[in-house]
């Protein structure tokens, strides 16, 4: 509200003190309500964080929906930008559907968007998307654990965890929850701070109001991996590869586990990024998946092979290929998806090696990323290896398993093991099944692998589009997406325990 009426938005300020005085409202009656309610158990915690995240994002749709039938046309018209042949996209917003897809979106740190043109929803409707994205990021339980009034032992540990937090920075959960958001607030400042600077120094004609403008927005959904832009067209609306490569350190910091962070500033030392094996993994995927990405882009933009394998793979390096290939697989891998190549005009295998070396896995759990997690995968990986070597050794040997900086008993192995492929099962069976749904609905102008994209970046909150998303896509789909961004971001398992207490009542 606050950067609306810097802005002279009058009426984008309206809708939002009409939607803060009905929130304020039912929230205060839902309080009243609960305030002599007991102790919440681990089930508990979970329904209540499954309806916590679907509540505010719709409270956060409100705004949205407001604003678009308040604000004048000709209001409506100023926000375009000097030159545009398009009307405001706050008109879509009209549509309550669209507005609660955007809110879920923003909070889940997802990054697709009914705002087909983003700069004309105004700036106060910009920096409320990356806000939302922001809190979304660190997680809103984690918020009302470290600054609101918060519940202690094992209320708060439950709480702690059913957003598919397990890492513990201090000795308590609330310690816990204020050295997180210590840690992302410093990160993101560091970030904002960077990209002013390097911003100034590739595009100085850009404007200082700007130039802050787009950075703060910028830092805040870089480190959320939300992927939000103040931009048409997201990074690519710069037009600029200088430009896209300073964003790629702001989606890197945000794929990085919070508490290896921590461990660098308690510790005061560096070294504790290339000793986590979630660290040195992520960037062996982005090594081996910006390779492969770009070998099929480049088949796909044309670069010629004429026998000179060293004059080849300069002319790739120097290619849209792997400018696009570079970016795209980071912006994948982290799950922030900001964008800047038309994915739907790629062909089928640059798309594939994308959803299968990208966004399935997602980043480092401990971050802010979704996806299945680099750690899960590393498990899963270790113990089919520790699993077949155990067959080669005596029967009376010592069969512990280490992974990273913990040695785990066979007995603790297999639990390690039994829940990261449980859990990946059920993120490939919910896969699959919302694939089948979006099927029934795809337009005929899509491919299968298109489908299979675009499931994949609303479970994973990625947030790239192969041009599916957007106002005009079906009720069906759109439906679709916002559940599967709601179980994504909880890791599934809070969204099936609610659903199992409705069907048990």
């Amino acid at each position: 509200m606050l950067v609306a009426f810097l802005y002279q938005e009058w009426y984008t300020a309206l809708a939002f003190l009409i939607a803060a005085g009905i929130t304020v409202l039912v929230g205060g009656g839902a309080y009243k309500l609960s305030e002599d309610a007991p102790e919440p158990q681990r089930h508990h915690a979970m329904i209540v964080a499954a309806l916590g995240w679907a509540v505010t994002a719709f409270f956060g749709a409100l705004p949205f929906v407001i604003a678009a039938y308040i604000t004048p046309p000709v209001v409506l018209e100023s926000f375009v930008p000097a030159g545009s042949n398009y009307h405001s996209s706050l008109l879509y917003f009209r549509n309550p559907l669209h507005a609660f897809f955007e809110s879920m979106s923003g909070y889940t740190t997802t990054g697709l968007t009914m705002s087909v043109r983003e700069p004309s929803v105004g700036h106060g409707f910009l920096w409320y998307r990356s806000q939302m994205q922001w809190i979304g990021g660190a997680g809103m339980i984690v918020l009302s654990l470290a600054i609101l009034r918060q519940p202690h032992g094992t209320a708060g540990i439950s709480l702690y965890q059913s957003e598919g937090r397990s890492e513990k920075l201090r000795p308590s959960i609330v310690g816990t929850a204020r050295a997180i958001w210590k840690v992302y607030v410093g990160v993101t400042a560091a970030v904002a701070v960077y990209l002013v600077v390097a911003t100034f120094l590739v595009q100085p004609g850009y404007g200082i109001e700007n130039t802050l403008f787009d950075a703060i927005n910028h830092a805040m959904t870089g480190q959320s991996t939300g992927g939000f832009s103040t931009l048409d067209d997201s990074i690519a609306g710069y037009n600029s590869y200088a430009m896209e490569l300073i964003h790629i350190p702001a989606m890197v910091t945000g794929a990085i586990s919070i508490p290896v962070y921590w461990g660098v500033l308690s510790e005061r030392n560096i070294r504790d990024f290339t000793r986590n094996p979630q660290v040195r993994m992520l960037f062996g995927m982005f090594a081996v998946g910006v390779v492969v990405l770009t070998a099929f882009l480049a088949r796909w933009v044309g670069v010629p092979y004429d026998g000179d394998p060293i004059g080849y793979i300069g002319r790739v390096a120097t290619s849209q290929a792997f400018r696009d290939g570079l970016f795209q697989f980071i912006s994948a891998q982290t799950t922030t998806g900001w964008q800047t190549s038309a994915i739907g005009n790629w062909n089928d295998g640059a798309v594939m090696s994308i959803v299968l070396g990208a966004m399935l896995i997602g980043g480092c759990a401990g971050a802010t990323v979704g996806g299945i997690k680099i750690i899960r995968g590393y498990i899963i990986g270790r113990g089919l290896r520790w699993e077949v070597s155990r067959v080669f050794l005596p029967r009376h040997a010592i069969q512990d398993l280490r992974i990273g900086q913990r040695t785990f008993t066979v007995d603790e192995a297999n639990d390690e093991i039994r829940a990261a492929a449980t859990f990946a099962f059920i993120y490939l069976l919910l896969l699959t099944a919302s694939l089948f749904v979006l099927l029934t609905v795809l337009p005929s102008e899509f491919t299968l692998a298109d489908a299979i994209f675009e499931v994949a970046t609303a479970q994973g909150t990625v947030g790239l589009s192969a041009g599916l998303t957007g106002p005009e896509m079906p009720v069906i789909a759109e439906s679709l997406f916002i559940l599967q961004m709601w179980m994504g971001r909880l890791e599934i398992v809070p969204v099936l325990v609610l659903i199992n207490s409705i069907v048990r009542r």
